[in-house]
């Protein structure tokens, strides 16, 4: 999970963000010897921290003219602190965004657009243009993907086996939604639920809609569902809940991306719904024996996508935007930086790295790319950006989701309001 997700304390004030293009930002700064520094802020776990910071001082020893500073926090307190910095023009110089986020903070011009910096200081050629077209906005290159990534469950295939249950693993296996709730029935008889309840984030509701040939948001930036569609979602997982195949309430309520909080690693459940960019986090919390394994689906739509789990953008007001797009194009591109980062943010986004990552995997590596070739004709391509306004939508689903698990909203009532409240943030 790498905290790459969590939305429990959410998007801090939306007016923390737009002050941004009010005040002058700082980013790094350099000395009377004329070397620059700048900062390069992300969200992650140790493991992610230790192979990034790996990457960062090669870069340093290739270009020692420029020092790069690191920052890096869980999720949530990662946004709150990026959110107060940007605001007080202290913002750094490279930034790690989301699918949730980067459309926000293009929308209050937090951004440097790199479009002039593509085939010059950023080398994009080797990112498949579907990957790529994951840091557009409008036509304009606003941030370059960090990796790719699709869904997955990360399971314990002791606990499972335990029950009896077998998840599909391989080329051209799959399960219906009726053999996976079969399955994770049959292990929460063993005492222990068959997965973290999968219904306190969106972007599982995503997977689901796509599935039934909807969309979470329009190509307009619209909502694509319906309160009758998320009804139907809750309803699903409320009845696995109901028959302990899912976590409690006390347990899903704590899940905020970061590990330490995770139903699985926690014990309280046999698996997790989750990006495989965040199996080797599992990996190392939980121990050796997690795998991974499709998500279900009863048609060919798997719902499953390549998509970037996170992306990298240059600050608007940074001081040095050349030196912060030099550091991205090195993280992205270069070999040895390549094999220090492995699949701490999913498979390499240039495919010649990728390759050469997965051609010498072992351990976690080897687990994530195993994985991904093993689903590769059940994975689509990327979603789309999600619009400005979705960060608030993801934010509320889960405090409008804790209100029906504990009981304090109906379904129906709870699936209204979200709509309601998505749509107003959207704007429509």
């Amino acid at each position: 999970m790498n905290g790459r997700f969590g939305v429990r304390a959410g998007l801090v004030a939306a007016v923390a963000v737009t002050l941004a293009g009010l005040v002058t930002g700082c980013g790094g700064g350099g000395d009377a010897s004329g070397s620059t520094t700048i900062r390069f802020v992300w969200w992650g776990n140790e493991d992610r921290a230790k192979v990034t910071k790996a990457a960062v001082d090669l870069f340093m020893k290739d270009n020692p003219g420029i020092t790069v500073q690191t920052e890096y926090a869980a999720y949530d307190a990662y946004f709150q602190k990026l959110s107060t910095q940007v605001a007080g023009g202290a913002s750094p110089d490279l930034i790690q965004l989301d699918r949730a986020t980067l459309g926000e903070y293009q929308h209050r011009h937090v951004l440097e657009d790199l479009s002039a910096s593509v085939g010059k200081t950023i080398d994009v050629t080797g990112i498949a243009p579907a990957l790529l077209a994951g840091g557009k906005i409008d036509g304009k290159q606003y941030a370059v993907p960090g990796g790719q990534t699709t869904q997955m469950l990360a399971y314990d295939p002791a606990v499972f086996t335990k029950a009896g249950v077998e998840p599909p693993s391989g080329p051209g296996k799959s399960w219906t939604w009726a053999q996976f709730a079969d399955g994770l029935r049959k292990v929460g008889a063993t005492g222990v639920a068959g997965t973290t309840d999968f219904g306190w984030a969106v972007d599982w509701f995503e997977v689901w809609l796509h599935q039934h040939g909807k969309q979470l948001y329009t190509d307009d930036g619209k909502l694509g569902f319906t309160a009758a569609d998320l009804t139907q979602f809750w309803t699903l997982t409320g009845d696995l809940r109901a028959g302990k195949a899912v976590t409690a309430p006390e347990v899903t309520a704590k899940m905020d991306g970061s590990m330490p909080n995770s139903g699985l690693v926690t014990k309280h459940a046999g698996s997790e719904v989750n990006y495989d960019s965040s199996l080797s986090a599992y990996l190392s919390s939980y121990g050796p024996g997690i795998k991974a394994a499709p998500l279900p689906s009863d048609g060919p739509a798997s719902g499953m996508a390549a998509m970037p789990p996170v992306t990298f953008a240059v600050a608007q007001r940074s001081a040095h935007k050349d030196a912060a797009a030099k550091l991205l194009s090195f993280l992205v591109n270069d070999p040895e930086a390549g094999k220090l980062l492995g699949v701490a943010r999913g498979l390499p986004p240039n495919t010649a790295i990728r390759e050469q990552v997965c051609g010498t995997a072992q351990a976690a590596t080897k687990a994530v790319c195993d994985y991904e070739k093993s689903v590769a004709d059940r994975i689509g391509p990327a979603t789309g950006l999600w619009p400005t306004g979705s960060a608030a939508i993801k934010r509320d689903f889960q405090r409008v989701y804790d209100d029906v698990i504990f009981g304090r909203t109906s379904v129906a009532d709870g699936a209204a309001r979200l709509v309601q409240t998505a749509q107003q943030s959207l704007g429509s």
